[in-house]
């Protein structure tokens, strides 16, 4: 690897780089490499933002089960009611 890498470098290293266990020389160009490259900067915040969104995606669904049942059977009511193409 050179001092610079590329973007298949980067993205390969991106999981080490953000948990900071590369040597600095890598740290280094990559860090570099992620000010100049913008594609591979939102390929990083992308996979920060994994774990927040899979938190999210995962909790329980808001409100009570008697409201997620009138819910459910609005939408029911909804589809039965729409013609059939």
């Amino acid at each position: 690897m050179t001092f610079l890498p590329s973007c298949q470098d980067v993205q390969t290293h991106l999981t080490e780089y953000a948990d900071g266990s590369l040597p600095m020389r890598r740290r280094v160009g990559i860090w570099i490499h992620l000010r100049l490259c913008k594609a591979c900067a939102r390929f990083l915040r992308g996979m920060k933002a994994l774990p927040g969104l899979a938190k999210r995606a995962l909790a329980p669904p808001e409100g009570t089960p008697e409201e997620a049942a009138v819910a459910l059977a609005e939408v029911q009511a909804t589809l039965r009611k729409r013609p059939k193409a």
